[in-house]
């Protein structure tokens, strides 16, 4: 049975790793530890009930931006394990920050995603996510950014 949950400082190379085997351009490991500190209630893993928890499956990552009057989630980083993917286990990772950015009141959330990456964008669109703008060269190798934002005023 799948379980998600906050980070453990000890567990930042597991997740380097997979950041690392899931992006051409990924978030060095200090920016993991930095968020891990800053809000550790939103790095959540997902890892295996039972097994002691000491594999990784997967990994989401997020903060909470003030936009006065509005609070906005952003979903900086997510990604499965190359042998733990279509488990729906990043479905899971998104669903629990979803739960939580709705129990901060906040407004929206944002995210970017490349947009040669049609797995992660159908599963953005199933939970709710549209496409609002495109950021040109946004990444490292000059591709494309699609922004997808969640509005969650109708759901708080």
């Amino acid at each position: 049975m799948l379980k998600i949950r906050p980070i453990q400082n000890h567990e930042l190379n597991q997740i380097t790793q997979i950041e690392f085997e899931s992006f051409t351009d990924p978030y060095p490991k200090d920016l993991f530890q930095f968020l891990a500190k800053k809000s550790p209630e939103l790095f959540l893993v997902a890892v295996e009930e039972g097994k002691e928890e000491k594999e990784i499956l997967g990994y989401a990552v997020a903060d909470v931006e003030r936009h006065v009057p509005y609070l906005n989630g952003h979903i900086l980083s997510i990604a499965v394990g190359k042998q733990y993917r279509r488990r729906g286990i990043g479905n899971q990772l998104l669903s629990e920050l979803i739960r939580l950015f709705k129990s901060k009141e906040c407004n929206s959330i944002v995210l970017e995603v490349r947009e040669s990456n049609l797995k992660a964008k159908a599963l953005y669109q199933n939970l709710g996510f549209i496409e609002v703008k495109r950021r040109s060269r946004y990444y490292e190798d000059g591709e494309d950014a699609i922004v997808m934002t969640l509005d969650l005023e109708d759901a708080l």
